[in-house]
């Protein structure tokens, strides 16, 4: 049995539609959906054959995240989520890069909705980087892709009816060989005479000359001409200092900030993201009128703990924050240590908050910057990260709700007694340990649980060895009220549902301590704890 949402996002008020693949003989199905620990209504739905729609009453929420349980009469089950939003608040980036005559189905919209993609990158979709739409129905890209603007215009299309947003792909200073010779002035130079190129075929422009002027032209007709929603402007993290056409140096930060707002100016409805790549240079870029704030993650950030700084600092701007991690071992590594890398590097992008660019086209992983050299997943590997997905939209209100700060580095460790664990842990992500992510607002505390054991690697980008299962693992948290919720939750079983936690409160030196014992943890949990409101 197979459980999936007919779209990665659905509106408030929009009637919520679901299939259910199912070969079995049971003849009905009880369908019960959930928002985090509450049984929301519960339905009985006659079978219609292998593949059964259900349409669920609608949600009037702003932003929800639901969790849906299908059981047959023969007792097999399944379990999905839906993602319900007005606006992107969690924007969950996805990608497409496969735009030639050959596509001629829309199975990997399909595919990426059952990931709960709301939004996808069209990479390298443009017939040139200095003239994105091309005059031609049939054309090939600089790096010698075929494309199709028809089938460009059937994805976006297909991409609206999954309830996703289409982004075309726009670098904000790459030019062919053949437009830059015809604008020498516009060119930027590593030296006099002698200009900067990206892999011998981009030639990179001046934005502080009409080049500037020209891009935008060009991403108004990337979405006035194309369809596309808006645009993803992309850098390649360098040069981040250079010379103009007369010599003069050129500092590149300075002028990001000025493309994005004059870009805003002139498609003021768009969806704007904009690439820091290697988080450069982010404190100038995420206070501009962009959608998001775009992170592509590149050494020296190599490990879990780096991660953790690249949101904090992220989600100083109040706005979603993506983290565009490609997972190298699908590409270079066993397929079972890269599916435990990835199902690891999912659980610690949610657990502080952020999304994470890494799955597109038909059930594919990004393992590269290249986005048309993308790896295929296995059908149990899509499975299993699924269900990881599944996890992260039931449970988004709270891991995405931005009040619950982390005080993970403060309230844990030396002469801190907020927080205690009788396990080996870590609030920074160190490997062979159980790292705890703690985070709190007034009366209730969210913590997250990751399971680091069985391999000693803090290397986010690594293969891992299969987590060491760790049981009985003991919580001490202090508290000022009696609890009226303790839960856990995890991917690892259960179908994600919630589970109370069993507790015992005790005197402590400065305050009441609960005891919270969670008899297993595979690689992901999440643990809920709400007090009674005294304020």
């Amino acid at each position: 049995m197979e459980l999936y949402p007919e779209k990665g996002r659905f509106l408030p008020g929009e009637p919520i539609t679901m299939t259910i693949f199912y070969d079995g003989a049971a003849e009905r199905f009880r369908i019960s959906v959930f928002s985090l620990d509450v049984l929301l209504h519960t339905k009985e739905h006659p079978r219609a054959g292998v593949l059964t729609s259900v349409s669920l009453p609608p949600v009037y929420e702003d932003f929800c995240g639901l969790g849906v349980v299908c059981e047959a009469e023969d007792s097999e089950s399944a379990a999905c989520a839906v993602d319900v939003q007005g606006s992107l608040r969690v924007f969950r980036y996805g990608f497409l890069s496969d735009f030639s005559r050959a596509e001629t189905s829309e199975s990997d919209v399909l595919a990426m909705a059952k990931h709960h993609v709301n939004a996808v990158q069209f990479y390298d979709w443009s017939y040139r980087h200095d003239m994105l739409v091309s005059g031609d129905a049939d054309y090939t890209d600089m790096m010698g892709k075929p494309n199709a603007i028809d089938v460009i215009r059937r994805k976006i299309n297909a991409c609206h009816g999954r309830g996703m947003r289409a982004i075309g792909y726009g670098a904000v200073y790459a030019a062919s060989e053949v437009f830059a010779a015809v604008h020498p002035a516009w060119r930027l130079y590593a030296r006099a005479g002698q200009p900067i190129r990206f892999i011998d075929v981009f030639a990179i422009m001046n934005l502080e000359s009409p080049w500037l002027e020209h891009i935008i032209a060009q991403y108004e007709a990337t979405v006035c001409r194309a369809g596309f929603d808006g645009i993803h402007m992309d850098t390649y993290g360098f040069p981040k200092t250079a010379l103009d056409s007369g010599g003069n140096i050129v500092y590149l930060e300075n002028d990001f900030t000025r493309l994005i707002e004059e870009t805003r100016a002139t498609l003021p409805d768009a969806t704007l993201v904009f690439n820091n790549v290697g988080n450069w240079p982010i404190e100038r870029t995420m206070q501009a009128p962009v959608d998001a704030v775009y992170i592509e993650v590149w050494p020296p950030y190599e490990r879990y703990e780096h991660l953790r700084q690249l949101v904090f600092t992220a989600k100083s701007a109040k706005k979603p924050v993506m983290l565009a991690a490609y997972p190298a071992p699908f590409r270079l590594d066993t397929p079972e240590r890269a599916l435990n890398a990835q199902l690891i590097l999912m659980s610690v992008i949610a657990a502080h908050g952020a999304t994470q660019l890494w799955f597109g086209e038909e059930n594919a992983a990004l393992t590269q910057g290249y986005y048309a050299d993308y790896t295929r997943l296995s059908k149990e590997q899509e499975q299993k990260l699924r269900v990881y997905d599944d996890f992260c939209v039931r449970y988004e209100t709270l891991l995405f709700d931005d009040s619950l700060l982390d005080v993970s580095m403060t309230h844990c460790g030396w002469d801190n007694e907020e927080y205690c664990c009788d396990t080996l842990y870590s609030v920074t992500g160190e490997g062979g340990k159980l790292w705890l992510i703690l985070r709190e607002q007034g009366n209730r505390k969210l913590i997250a649980l990751i399971n680091l054991c069985g391999d000693d690697s803090s290397n986010w980008n690594a293969g891992r060895n299969a987590p060491e299962t760790l049981t009985n693992v003991t919580l001490h948290v202090q508290v000022f009220a009696p609890p009226v919720k303790v839960w856990t939750a995890s991917p690892d079983r259960n179908m994600g549902a919630t589970e109370p936690a069993s507790y015992s409160q005790e005197l402590g030196a400065r305050a009441d301590i609960l005891t919270i014992r969670l008899p297993r943890i595979e690689r992901f949990a999440i643990l809920y704890l709400e007090t009674e409101d005294q304020a």
